[in-house]
């Protein structure tokens, strides 16, 4: 759920609406000894220089 969270965080700052496929661009599910959670692709980041904070 934080990944999730962040994803929002991030592409609400910066003004983009946060949606499956732009997650999906930067997420990957992976599966380990059975239990799923959310990893970066290696090769891209969401942001460089993240926000502080974020009001409202």
């Amino acid at each position: 759920m934080v990944w999730i969270h962040h994803f929002e965080f991030a592409c609400r700052s910066q003004g983009v609406e946060p949606t499956v496929e732009w997650f999906r661009a930067f997420y990957q599910l992976q599966n380990n000894l059975g239990f799923y959670s959310f990893a970066t692709h290696d090769s891209k980041r969401l942001l460089i220089n993240p926000p502080k904070s974020y009001h409202d």
